[in-house]
């Protein structure tokens, strides 16, 4: 669902190459990585082995040499490839150790912090309405916009679906309710860039001249390099 989309990896720590090594793979606005997404392990220019990713993101690498040299190589269709080397891996699993960007996109767009905080409950209807979105049947904005407002019922905080409910918002061109959950996203997440450009557009293309102005400021302090009105004219 986000134009731009960067996957966050985080492996466990070993005491020794050979013990198993678990990590996880997540995506910072939330969706699930395709699921022919591999991780194999490469120790010199010999692949050892490849293994799947479970529907949580977590994998886990096993039976492979005692030796150094020995990479976590991440592997998605229309993502570019990241290498991790085990012997340098942080001992949190909730540490990110690599960084994939989706191929032909920018980079830059951060992880919320919301959607890590945000309980099961609310993370298993935004998930819902991915996968109602990726199935593209009659209905289904309608339908993934049920699971993010339950979605953010459950946690009303959680920058990452009010972001997509203002996406879908748009898609129906009912630009007053998107106006709205963008607000709401920046509101619960300064931090989290994706709904800055979006709403500087609704914000720019209603009148709301203080509006954008105070949005774009807010953007500037994520990024400085940005020119005054951000490029909005």
């Amino acid at each position: 669902m986000g134009a731009k989309l960067v996957v966050l990896l985080g492996l466990a720590a070993t005491p020794a190459l050979s013990e198993p090594v678990r990590g996880r793979i997540l995506t910072d606005d939330g969706m699930p990585l395709p699921a022919s997404a591999r991780v194999a392990l490469r120790c010199g220019a010999t692949a050892q082995s490849e293994v799947g990713i479970d529907l949580e993101g977590w994998f886990e690498l096993s039976n492979f040499p005692d030796s150094l040299g020995c990479s976590a190589v991440v592997t998605a269709p229309g993502y570019r490839t990241a290498s991790v080397n085990l012997a340098a891996l942080p001992a949190d699993p909730l540490i990110s150790v690599a960084v994939l960007h989706r191929l032909g996109k920018n980079h830059g767009e951060s992880i919320s912090v919301t959607h890590l905080a945000a309980p099961a409950d609310a993370k298993r209807h935004f998930h819902a309405a991915v996968r109602v979105l990726e199935q593209e049947t009659a209905g289904g904005i309608d339908r993934a916009l049920d699971h993010l407002q339950s979605a953010v019922r459950a946690y009303p905080a959680y920058a990452q679906a009010w972001f997509e409910i203002g996406r879908l918002q748009l898609a129906l061109a009912d630009a007053s309710n998107a106006l709205q959950a963008l607000q709401k996203s920046v509101q619960a997440d300064p931090w989290f860039v994706s709904p800055y450009e979006p709403l500087l557009l609704l914000l720019q293309s209603s009148g709301d001249a203080a509006g954008a102005e105070r949005a774009c400021a807010k953007l500037r302090q994520i990024n400085p390099a940005l020119p005054p009105g951000c490029g909005g004219g």
